[in-house]
């Protein structure tokens, strides 16, 4: 039951090894759960280089924690400074004069936390695990694909339903109830991010919300949605406009669409993401609109809405090369033109061998007329 939980750790034990770390400590949910299978508020794993893992839970959920996970030493703690005192004393076991700790530096792991942790150990040098686990959650194996999919297809049902309740005069949060009712209660954990309902002016925005905006008739609107569905995500979007939209909405539109058909063509294994991103400012080269644009068109997918490769964050990660069993989203950006308004078209693939391969399947090819 646990084989798969129990061989992912053996592999970041090897590239522990192959990075000289002594000891990696697991401080969010997402790494959580792919290396125990279980979910759990405030996990904290540590994965020693050589051994088994110890699993520090709050002292009430040790029995519990022993049937929902295959680690067997689960330390209980009543206080965060019992726990630390389980790692300092791990460390100190190890006899190595400046121990080499791995942590998560992304955004589920709040600067206090590493701080603190620094400052209880201030002969323990803490490196990123992301050289660790990045390359191993960014290729999915056949179960991991199976659940992104569902959940592709509970955003496609997610843009359906954003269709079917759009009307001018609804409020931006009305939408975005309606929308989430309808996937909880068609199996959704949660919204991995809080869903776009950006209407008119807010169409421009990169990033977004629903909020007490009425929506206008003639309103261009972003509806952007990352459903989880048994830990996995998927993410959409898709534009809107409420009545006919204006010929310059539709080219817009119609250009977005090209830069996504542009980089599907050219993406595939070996192929790096700043060759398809050069795709795409050609696009918007020929037309001179690269000033309404910002750079990061895809993003990697998975346990977390943006997973490696995701150079928006990381901007060294426009030179990883995308291979064969990467989930990731295509579209990530706006093109926002002030006067006109905001497009953008969303979809999240798995890339085979032969090709990107559509997980979302919501229409594309026009902007959806309400």
């Amino acid at each position: 039951m646990y084989e798969i939980f129990q061989n992912r750790t053996k592999r970041v034990q090897e590239r522990m090894v192959e990075e000289g770390v002594d000891a990696f400590l697991v401080l969010s949910g997402e790494d959580y759960y792919y290396f125990t299978g279980d979910v759990r508020r405030q996990p904290r794993v540590l994965i020693p280089r050589e051994g088994d893992p110890m699993l520090f839970v709050f002292a009430a959920e040790i029995e519990e924690a022993k049937r929902q996970t295959w680690i067997t030493d689960i330390r209980g703690y009543r206080g965060l400074h019992e726990m630390m005192l389980g790692i300092i004393g791990f460390l100190k076991e190890l006899g190595v004069d400046k121990p080499k700790m791995a942590l998560e530096m992304e955004f589920a792991t709040p600067h206090f936390l590493v701080e603190r942790f620094k400052t209880a150990n201030p002969l323990v040098e803490v490196v990123d695990a992301k050289p660790l686990v990045a390359p191993l959650r960014s290729i999915k194996e056949p179960e991991e694909v199976e659940r992104i999919q569902r959940a592709a297809e509970l955003a496609d049902l997610g843009i359906q339903t954003a269709r079917e309740v759009i009307r001018p005069g609804m409020t931006e949060l009305e939408v975005a109830t309606e929308v989430e009712y309808v996937l909880r209660k068609n199996g959704v954990d949660r919204l991995a991010f809080p869903m776009f309902v950006n209407s008119g002016y807010r169409s421009l925005w990169l990033h977004g919300m629903a909020t007490r905006k009425p929506i206008d008739k003639g309103d261009l609107i972003i509806v952007d949605i990352g459903p989880v569905y048994m830990g996995y995500c998927a993410d959409i979007c898709r534009t809107f406009s409420v009545g006919e939209p204006s010929e310059e909405a539709r080219r817009l539109y119609g250009l977005y669409r090209e830069m996504q058909r542009r980089a599907l063509e050219v993406a595939g294994p070996g192929v790096p993401i700043h060759k398809i991103e050069a795709q795409i400012e050609e696009v918007l080269k020929d037309d001179g609109y690269e000033e309404h644009f910002i750079r990061g068109f895809i993003h990697g997918i998975g346990l977390a809405f943006e997973e490696m490769p995701f150079p928006t964050i990381f901007p060294e990660d426009v030179l990883v090369p995308l291979e064969s069993g990467m989930t990731l989203a295509f579209g990530h950006p706006n093109l926002s033109v002030p006067g006109i308004g905001g497009v953008r078209v969303e979809d999240t693939v798995l890339l085979e061998e032969e090709g990107p391969v559509y997980l979302t399947r919501s229409p594309r090819d026009e902007i959806i007329v309400v």
